[in-house]
């Protein structure tokens, strides 16, 4: 009997949380060198070498051969490192599902000139505010997948229908005529709205629901509208900005987008000229996705910064 109890009292001594030399012991095992395990984990080859006689000895066994150029595992070491892969794996499992649980992410829809024109020259604000927050930003040039509703927040391009979707007024859709100042000095005269007969056009062709374009602008002006064979036609609003600021000629420009462009001097707005539609830009969020915390943050920040925008 008392020698049973001592064997008892000898397994009840094994305490994981006081051996560091378990961590020591399973990067030397899948390194099969306790020279690179000591690179690994920043210590010295002989910091390792005596952890591992450490954990030897509370064992009682030996766990690896010591060969010239690395070390091997033997029997037991190899039935401990099998336990302890399977140990470690679940505490990076649990590591994973703590960082994961504590960083919310948001996923954000919006069209490629939105994100490259007004988002990223923000997004660090908000990242500096919302460390805890990570934003999938998904950009798309159609409305087609909004139905779906595999998002978060969606500022879609056009009408769309917003049954199942709470639905934010982002900003109101405001146009005028814009190009660069490069532009202005080698053309004629634009004051005036029909001086843009004489003008080069910049075209957007659209994918989705049309907003305004310049067969619009010309009819609410009074004007008879021609198209030009020196128009320019791109399918994405971001390389018509891109021609604009180039000097290729006169885009429309939608004044959230180009009011930064316009305060840098890229591009001028020369009509005292300026469209509100009908159709404001919305914020979508699925009603389902309302009150999430994370979500709210992004929202407001986004209201916040459309507001200090105009």
């Amino acid at each position: 009997m008392n020698k049973i109890h001592t064997m008892l009292n000898s397994k009840s001594n094994i305490n994981l949380l006081s051996h560091k030399s378990l961590l020591a012991f399973h990067v030397a095992a899948q390194e099969s060198s306790f020279t690179k395990a000591a690179n690994q984990l920043n210590i010295g080859q002989p910091a390792v070498s005596h952890a591992v006689r450490q954990l030897e000895k509370m064992l009682d066994t030996v766990l690896f051969k010591r060969l010239h150029d690395g070390v091997e595992l033997t029997s037991s070491g190899q039935l401990l490192a099998r336990h302890l892969n399977k140990g470690f794996t679940e505490i990076q499992k649990g590591l994973e599902a703590i960082r994961d649980q504590n960083e919310q992410q948001v996923t954000l829809y919006i069209s490629t000139s939105l994100a490259s024109h007004w988002l990223m020259p923000r997004i660090a604000r908000f990242k500096h505010r919302h460390p805890e927050i990570q934003l999938r930003c998904i950009t798309q040039d159609s409305d087609e997948e909004v139905q779906k509703g595999n998002f978060d927040l969606c500022i879609p391009l056009g009408q769309v229908a917003w049954d199942g979707f709470q639905r934010l007024k982002f900003v109101d859709e405001v146009i005028t005529p814009v190009c660069s100042q490069s532009y202005l000095d080698q053309s004629t005269a634009l004051t005036k709205p029909e001086h843009l007969h004489h003008h080069a056009l910049i075209h957007l062709e659209e994918r989705m629901t049309p907003r305004l374009e310049w067969r619009q602008l010309f009819e609410d002006s009074n004007l008879n509208y021609r198209n030009s064979t020196a128009d320019h036609t791109f399918s994405d609003y971001s390389i018509v900005l891109h021609a604009a600021v180039e000097g290729q000629g006169v885009a429309l420009g939608w004044k959230h987008l180009v009011n930064p462009l316009i305060e840098q001097g890229k591009l001028v707005a020369p009509l005292d000229l300026e469209i509100k539609t009908e159709h404001p830009f919305y914020i979508l969020t699925p009603k389902n996705k309302v009150n999430d915390q994370s979500i709210k943050l992004l929202r407001d920040w986004l209201l916040d910064e459309i507001k200090q925008t105009l």
